[in-house]
């Protein structure tokens, strides 16, 4: 009986894995609200709605566009506001890169 766990503690290592995981959620979350912070303070409203259309298409395109934007501005390659024609530069920049 001694080496048999009880039923408390052989749940109790799923409840920490329900606990970790809801933390990660709300990381993942909490980084996402600012992300899209940053990128409504970095971006025109021209420039947003482009994003938003490539991102129904291509999500996967819209996003590396958002990081790409973010690291540029970061860097200091980009100086905010990044208009609508700014961002188009940078999309046929990466295209280019790309290939």
């Amino acid at each position: 009986q001694q080496g048999t766990p009880t039923m408390a503690e052989q749940q109790m290592p799923q409840a920490m894995t329900q606990e970790e995981q809801q933390k990660q959620q709300e990381q993942a979350a909490q980084q996402e609200m600012e992300r899209d912070s940053m990128l409504r303070a970095i971006l025109d409203g021209e420039a947003r709605e482009r994003l938003k259309r490539i991102a129904c298409v291509k999500p996967e395109k819209a996003r590396a566009v958002e990081n790409y934007v973010i690291q540029s501005v970061r860097a200091g390659r980009v100086p905010p506001p990044v208009s609508d024609s700014k961002l188009k530069q940078l999309l046929e920049a990466m295209n280019e890169q790309t290939g």
